[in-house]
This record gives C-alpha cells, sequence and structure tokens, in this order.
C-alpha cells in the first residue's frame, strides 16, 4: 500500500505539472497522456483509503464502548487530516493576502476561506469550479464524508460494509434530486463508491490472503491496461473505481513476492509522504514549471518528471519537518489509547 499511494501521489503531481505547462505554453495538447491519466491517482486514494479504514476498524467493539471507540477513530482521522490541510491552506491565504493573486483579484471572501477550512464544498471565486482554496483538497471533502460515515456505523455497532453503501447510496439519490445544489453538484458523483470498493476488497483479503499466485498478477495486469492503456469512455465508478480496486488487491497479494516487498520497503518514505506531497505540489508546481521552461524551453517531458521530482523532494521535506512531529504529538495528547479494552475480535 505504501507503493501504491506513492504511485497515487506522483500520477496526480504528474497530472498538476501537465496542466501547469499547457497554461504556460499556451500549448492545449501538451503531455496530454499525463493530463488525461494522471487523475487515477485519485481513484487509487480512494480504495485504499476503504481498504486502510475497514482494516483499522476490524474488531468490533462492545456496546457500551462503541460511540467511544467512534469518537475516537473520527479523532484520529482530523488528527491525520486536519492540521496540514489547515497549514497550507492558511499559508495560501498569506500568500494571497501579502503578495496578492491575479485569480482572487476581487479579493478573498471569508466565507469561501471558512469553507475550504472546515471541508463544505464551494464555488471558487477564482475558477467557477467547487474547489476549496488549496485545489487538490477537493478530495479530502469525501474523505471526511466517509469518515463520518464510518464513525457513525461504529457507534450504532452496526454492519460497516453493508450500512456504509446504503448510506452512501442514498447520499447519492438525494444528490441526484436537487441537481443545482451545490452540495449535490459535489457529492453526487460515483467516485463516492470508491471507498466502498476498498472496504470490499479489504473483506477479499481478509478471506484469501493466499490466492494462486498468477491471480494477483492477472489482476495487476489487466488493471495496469485498463487504466493506462486503453480507458474506453465509462462513468468513472466503473472506468476507473473497479480498475483501481483491481489493482490495489493484486497488489496486496502480491506481497507474498520477497521481491515486492523489498522494493515496496525501499519506498516507504516516499508513503508516507504522500499526502504532504499532494498537499505540498499545488505551491512547489509553478515555480518547478516556470525554472524548467527557463532552463529547457522544450524539454517538456523532462521538465514534467523534473516538477514531479521536485514535488516529491519537497513533500518529504514537509512530512520529516512539519507532518510527522505534529502528528506525533497530537496523537500523543489526544489520540488515545491504541486499543479499547473491552473490544472483542469479531469483526464490525
Amino acid at each position: 500500500m505504501q507503493f501504491l499511494r506513492c504511485v497515487a501521489a506522483a500520477l496526480v503531481v504528474a497530472q498538476h505539472a501537465a496542466i501547469e505547462l499547457r497554461a504556460r505554453t499556451g500549448t492545449p495538447d501538451l503531455l496530454s497522456y499525463w493530463h488525461d491519466h494522471g487523475g487515477v491517482g485519485v481513484d487509487i486514494f480512494f480504495v485504499i483509503s476503504g481498504l486502510v479504514m475497514y482494516l483499522s476498524t476490524r474488531r468490533k467493539p462492545a456496546p457500551a464502548d462503541a460511540t467511544a471507540t467512534a469518537a475516537l477513530f473520527f479523532r484520529r482521522r482530523l488528527i491525520r487530516i486536519v492540521p496540514m490541510y489547515w497549514f497550507y491552506t492558511l499559508s495560501k491565504v498569506a500568500i494571497v493576502l501579502v503578495l496578492g493573486s491575479k485569480a482572487f483579484a476581487a479579493g478573498l471572501p471569508f466565507l469561501y476561506v471558512l469553507g475550504s477550512l472546515c471541508f463544505y464544498p464551494m464555488v471558487s471565486p477564482a475558477s467557477g469550479d467547487i474547489l476549496p482554496l488549496v485545489e487538490s483538497g477537493w478530495t479530502l471533502g469525501f474523505e471526511m464524508l466517509f469518515y463520518a460515515v464510518l464513525a457513525t456505523v461504529i457507534a450504532l455497532g452496526l454492519p460497516r460494509l453493508k450500512t456504509a453503501t446504503l448510506v452512501l447510496a442514498l447520499i447519492y439519490l438525494v444528490a441526484q434530486l436537487f441537481p443545482d445544489a451545490v452540495l449535490s453538484q459535489f457529492f453526487g458523483r460515483t467516485v463516492l463508491f470508491e471507498f466502498l470498493l476498498g472496504m470490499g476488497i479489504a473483506r477479499l483479503w481478509m478471506q484469501y490472503k493466499q490466492p494462486p499466485a498468477w491471480l494477483a498478477v492477472l489482476l495487476v495486469a489487466i488493471a495496469m491496461a485498463a487504466l493506462f492503456v486503453h480507458r474506453p469512455p465509462l462513468d468513472r465508478f466503473v472506468g476507473l473505481g473497479i480498475p483501481s480496486a483491481m489493482l490495489v488487491l493484486g497488489m496486496a497479494w502480491m506481497e507474498r513476492f520477497a521481491w515486492v516487498r523489498a522494493a515496496a520497503g525501499r519506498l516507504t518514505l516516499l508513503g508516507d509522504a504522500s499526502y504532504s506531497t499532494y498537499l505540498a505540489h499545488g505551491f512547489i508546481m509553478p515555480a518547478a514549471v516556470i525554472g524548467g521552461l527557463k532552463l529547457a524551453p522544450h524539454s517538456y517531458g523532462f521538465i514534467c518528471l523534473t516538477a514531479v521530482m521536485v514535488a516529491t523532494v519537497a513533500g518529504c521535506l514537509s512530512y520529516l519537518l512539519l507532518e510527522k512531529p505534529l502528528t506525533r504529538v497530537l496523537n500523543a495528547r489526544f489520540g488515545g489509547s491504541k486499543v479499547v479494552a473491552s473490544a472483542s475480535t469479531a469483526p464490525v
């Protein structure tokens, strides 16, 4: 999973590097492959999130401890997500207010900043799209909704996958009834169900930890072909979500191979730093692309690769110097005990 988190972050950064190069050069079809395919990193992230959350909540708490366990789960998710997101959001606020911004020439509305900080979908005054101030943070709105649903399910002692499926399906259906509302336009997308794919493959992984070796290889091969070779014009859940789930499951099953474990182990830092890379790259990308265009004006592929590498280094530094120590301090103070004493071993 660490390897895939690293790959997912790199794909998103590559897509945004292509977008930045297009904007700087005025060439609409430049690096079209990465522009069209890099976004799958988000789908991989969502599937991994569903898998990890299912596995991390697999022990069912005693009824008397259900509410406390749910609160602890959600608190730890907040500690993991919020501080770094707020740091980069407030950093961008400071940059806009101090240095100015053409995108926010009319000002930076307070309610928009507040909505961004609270993961509440709002229309950006810069682009007109439903995006927070740190644009890559749009995915965190889906993450926080998923965490809230899962915490509620745990508190009520209900089956996780079945209940989460019902709740997310209800949210999606309600969104279709009110298509003009901003919340509906944001959450009424099938990408919402990719968390459920992650939960589903977690169950498969728990039940069949040692399938035939050829099956894992076949899953990865099919997924790679569907995601990066031939992508038919399908709904995102079908065209990207399902192949991403196949990729995640196949890679999880391939951990039986020593060479896979060894190769993935070398990328542990990059996987750990993927969240910081995801948030920080938007700050690094313009400077990296501008510098690349000055040094090698027409080497667009090289500029894109360099931008990804620079953003990855920045993400690692952000993780080591800020995210890791901050998360450790907050978990020590607010994260609670690691195990609920009365939790049983039965799956939730």
